[in-house]
C-alpha cells in the first residue's frame, strides 16, 4: 500500500477518517492524498453579476476551500508522512475516481456522514456506484467512532467464493498494526448456501497455516444482523467485507449486502472488490 486517498468535506467525521488514513499511512509509510471537491456557487439569485463578478466569486470559493486543506495536510506531515492536497472543481464521485486513477491510489478512506452533505451523498445514493465501480478497497468511517484504532479485525464471509487473495491483504494489515483477525461465516435466512463450507475452510487453513485465527459460524435473520452480532462477540473495531459484483451468481446473492452493512455499521467497514 503506497498511496492512500482521504476524501474530506471538512466535517468532524471527515477528521476521524483522516486519522484512520494517518494510522494506516504510518503502518505502510504510504503517501497521503487529501481531496475536496466542490461545485461553484455564484452570487445570490436576483443580483446582477457580470463575468468579472462571477470569476471573483469562483476565486474566493477556491481560496476558502484551499485554506481549509492546509491544516489537514499539516496534520499528516506532522505525523511524519508525505502529503498532497487536492482541490477539484468537480462533483464528488467523478473527482474521487479521477484522483484514484491519476495518483495510483491503493486505498480510499472516507467518513460515512458529513455535515456538508459531501460524503452523505457519496455513501448514500452513490454507495452502490462507488462500491461496484471502485477497483480499490474502500474504508468507510461512521460518525459513532470514538477511538481511532484497529486492534481486532472481523472478516465476515459466506464462504461462497475463493477470497484468499483478499484474506492475504487483511492479514498483512493485521501484521502491520499488530491486530488480531477473526473469521466468521454468516448463515442468513433466505441466503443461498451453494458451495461447501469445508472446501473453502480447508483452502483457508492451508493457505494461511502460519496465521493465528479461528473460523466460527453465526446464524442470523440477515447478513447485516449476523455481521454486527459477530463484531460484538469478538469486540471488533473493524469489519472487513468482500463485495462480489462480477457475475450473475453474485447478483442472485444480492449485491447490496455490503452497502447495507456500510450504511448501518457503528464500526469502520473496509470493503474489497472481488
Amino acid at each position: 500500500m503506497n498511496n492512500i486517498l482521504i476524501a474530506t468535506d471538512y466535517s468532524e467525521n471527515a477528521e476521524k477518517a483522516l486519522q484512520y488514513a494517518i494510522l494506516l499511512g504510518k503502518a505502510y509509510q504510504a503517501k497521503i492524498y487529501i481531496i475536496h471537491t466542490y461545485l461553484p456557487r455564484f452570487v445570490e439569485p436576483g443580483i446582477y453579476a457580470n463575468a468579472e463578478i462571477m470569476q471573483q466569486s469562483l476565486n474566493e470559493q477556491h481560496d476558502a476551500y484551499q485554506a481549509k486543506l492546509v491544516p489537514l495536510a499539516n496534520q499528516v506531515e506532522e505525523a511524519g508522512l508525505v502529503c498532497e492536497a487536492i482541490l477539484e472543481l468537480n462533483d464528488v464521485v467523478s473527482g474521487v475516481f479521477d484522483a484514484i486513477e491519476k495518483y495510483d491510489i491503493d486505498l480510499l478512506v472516507m467518513g460515512r456522514t458529513g455535515s456538508g452533505g459531501f460524503l452523505n451523498k457519496l455513501i448514500g445514493s452513490n454507495a452502490a456506484h462507488i462500491t461496484a465501480k471502485s477497483k480499490i478497497p474502500v474504508l468507510a468511517i461512521p460518525h459513532q467512532v470514538e477511538k481511532v484504532a484497529i486492534e481486532k479485525i472481523l472478516y465476515a464471509t459466506q464462504l461462497e467464493f475463493d477470497e484468499n487473495h483478499i484474506l492475504s491483504q487483511v492479514f498483512e494489515i493485521a501484521h502491520k498494526l499488530k491486530a488480531e483477525v477473526n473469521l466468521t461465516k454468516v448463515n442468513a435466512s433466505f441466503e443461498p448456501d451453494i458451495q461447501s463450507d469445508k472446501q473453502f475452510i480447508d483452502q483457508i487453513n492451508t493457505a494461511f497455516v502460519k496465521e493465528n485465527f479461528v473460523i466460527d459460524t453465526i446464524t442470523a435473520d440477515s447478513v447485516t444482523e449476523g455481521v454486527f452480532r459477530a463484531a460484538a462477540t469478538h469486540q471488533s473495531d473493524l469489519i472487513v467485507l468482500a463485495a462480489h459484483h462480477r457475475n450473475f451468481l453474485s447478483q442472485l446473492i444480492d449485491p447490496s449486502k455490503s452497502k447495507q452493512v456500510i450504511i448501518s455499521s457503528h464500526l469502520p467497514v473496509l470493503t474489497f472488490q472481488c
